[in-house]
């Protein structure tokens, strides 16, 4: 996957913004001893708990825009994205358990505040994503309320290996930018990212 750019594009009397492709010892014991001195023995180390394991949650901010990563969720280094979370043991890369959360601020040429339009900008998303899925269908697709924000949420959906994926994503125009929070998971796991992307977006800021 190549980094979504914003490509400006004439057309009439203004111009459009075209969304482009773009994007987890065992320890045997010794044999007995035969002697009869008495050893001392020492206690093994508890072992952790596996929720204490799991990474708290954490802000992130970046580019304009603040969020709160929830917990049991990691950061990943990925080219085409701003942020990019995993749940702690989760696929980084696409699988039948893909699961991941995304934000992402795609670069723009210069630009007038008009041309940003939020109806081009979702043709353009959806399009991209039929590149790669090309049995993609739109579930869903309506403005959502964000502060200081023209946003629309856009839910779709299409099948790999068998194995319904979903993806959401929130469109956002602030501040003469587009912003992207999205979400992508086999059908598996779909609920579980379902909720951690509902959080992360709740807890959104504006930080310009």
């Amino acid at each position: 996957m190549t980094r979504r750019v914003m490509i400006f594009t004439p057309a009439l009397f203004g111009a459009g913004l075209v969304v482009l492709a773009a994007c987890q010892t065992r320890r045997e014991s010794p044999p007995p001893e035969t002697s009869t001195k008495t050893e001392s023995v020492h206690p093994a180390a508890p072992v952790a708990n596996a929720a204490e394991s799991r990474p708290a949650s954490h802000v992130w901010e970046a580019r304009g825009v603040r969020v709160t990563v929830p917990a049991g969720w990691q950061e990943k280094k990925n080219p085409d994205y701003e942020l990019y979370l995993v749940p702690v043991g989760g696929a980084p890369s696409s699988s039948d358990d893909d699961a991941r959360i995304t934000f992402d601020v795609p670069d723009l040429p210069p630009h007038l505040p008009w041309m940003l339009q939020m109806s081009r900008i979702e043709h353009d998303y959806e399009a991209d994503l039929k590149k790669t899925h090309p049995d993609l269908k739109v579930d869903a697709a309506g403005d959502s309320k964000v502060p200081d924000a023209i946003a629309r949420l856009v839910k779709s959906s299409w099948h790999q290996n068998g194995v319904r994926h979903e993806d959401v994503a929130l469109l956002m125009v602030h501040a003469n930018g587009v912003y992207i929070l999205g979400m992508r998971a086999g059908e598996r796991r779909s609920a579980e990212v379902n909720a951690a992307f509902e959080g992360v977006r709740g807890s959104m800021q504006w930080v310009k």
